[in-house]
């Protein structure tokens, strides 16, 4: 298989699932359902992308003690989200907790 028939095939696979929803549903209104559905995709994406970062910080295993710094630092900026709902203030206190919580535990 060329190069040109793999960058063409993957660059398909990439847009046609992004494109084909907009061009369905571009005249018309999506039902209530879809709507309802759509709004948990962003929070749902994100946990798909930090958990295992947080969880699994070697790649070899869950790692939920203490000595974690990514779990501590997680967990801090979670708790002051839940507080503060302000997004810099967060990545800020929750990148402060992780090199504090490393610095602290070697």
């Amino acid at each position: 298989m060329s190069m040109a028939l793999l960058i063409l095939g993957m660059g398909l696979c990439s847009f046609l699932p992004r494109y084909l929803p907009l061009a369905v549903f571009a005249d018309r209104e999506m039902p209530p359902l879809v709507q309802t559905l759509l709004r948990y995709t962003p929070p749902a994406v994100l946990a798909a992308l930090v958990f295992p970062a947080v969880l699994t910080p070697s790649g070899r295993g869950v790692e939920l003690t203490l000595s974690n710094p990514y779990l501590i630092g997680g967990v801090v900026a979670f708790v002051a989200g839940l507080i503060s709902k302000r997004f810099l203030l967060v990545t800020a206190i929750g990148i402060a907790a992780f090199y504090l919580s490393r610095a602290l535990l070697g």
